[in-house]
């Protein structure tokens, strides 16, 4: 096998908080976290070299930094060709480049025989604090800085219209923002899992939160919120740090059917939830 094809699905956060800061700065989690049908298209070849020049955004690159991480890991040479079709939006929240790292990640561990199956997540810790999420996917708790995901029971209710608006917001400045401002409303986390294993969609409204979106500062956040919930969403929430709002709607046809309603703020897409957070499309 030479060249492997992937799709790397994006996800959203039902539900966000902040539950301390370690000594080195960083932010400790607790999130609810589902992959979903929105999905970047990775294909990575095996190469004679590990260059920059050979992933889309050079060293900077995401997915470059996740081939380093693994070439290292592993403690064999090798190299490789990364070329991505973006579908998940940027600066929106949804792991996008977290996403094409993990995918990075599955392809290389096949192409090169390695067999590290789990063990990929602790090197996609060095890489994103997302990787390892994406790498797992499905319906799951994630806690820490990123690196401890207990999978939870698929959550595959409903139907997600998601609203990318033409902004993006900075997670570094969102965090600042929020270890500046007063103490938000904070999600229960517990109770909002065990609705969700009722199915209970209605309940995840009153139980659910996100942290960072008040200290995102950005009314259009709440106008798009407030739109989707007018148009039928039995919940809705900015996902990550922003700036993309999604609704969970019952049903795929309401979902469509509101989607005219909050097209105004910018560019929508449906999707569905998915129980994986990468799928092997093809392999040569």
């Amino acid at each position: 096998m030479d060249r492997i094809t992937l799709r790397a699905c994006g996800k959203l956060n039902l539900s966000l908080d902040i539950v301390g800061v370690r000594e080195d700065g960083y932010h400790l989690m607790d999130m609810v976290m589902q992959s979903v049908s929105v999905f970047d298209r990775v294909t990575v070849e095996k190469a004679e070299s590990l260059d920059p020049g050979l992933f889309p955004y050079g060293e900077q690159d995401i997915a470059f930094r996740a081939a380093q991480a693994f070439f290292a890991a592993a403690g064999i040479p090798g190299g490789a060709r990364v070329r991505v079709e973006k579908r998940i939006p940027s600066e929106a929240g949804m792991a996008g480049g977290s996403a094409d790292g993990a995918a990075v990640l599955v392809a290389l561990d096949r192409l090169y025989g390695t067999g590290m199956g789990e063990k990929l997540v602790p090197i996609g810790e060095k890489v994103g604090a997302d990787v390892p999420f994406c790498l797992t996917g499905g319906t799951a708790r994630v806690e820490g800085i990123g690196e401890r995901v207990t999978p939870l029971p698929f959550f595959d209710r409903g139907c997600y219209l998601v609203v990318k608006p033409p902004f993006g917001i900075s997670t570094p400045a969102a965090f600042r923002a929020f270890d500046r401002s007063d103490a938000p409303r904070r999600p229960d986390t517990a109770g909002m899992i065990a609705a969700m294993a009722r199915g209970d969609i209605p309940a995840l409204e009153a139980l659910s939160e996100n942290v960072l979106e008040a200290a995102a500062a950005r009314p259009e956040i709440g106008e798009i919120r407030r739109a989707l919930r007018e148009a039928g969403a039995a919940f809705s929430r900015m996902t990550g740090s922003g700036s993309a709002v999604f609704g969970l709607f019952e049903t795929d046809k309401a979902a469509a059917a509101a989607r005219d309603a909050v097209e105004r703020y910018g560019e929508t897409f449906l999707c569905k939830p998915v129980p994986a957070g990468i799928w092997v499309e093809t392999c040569i």
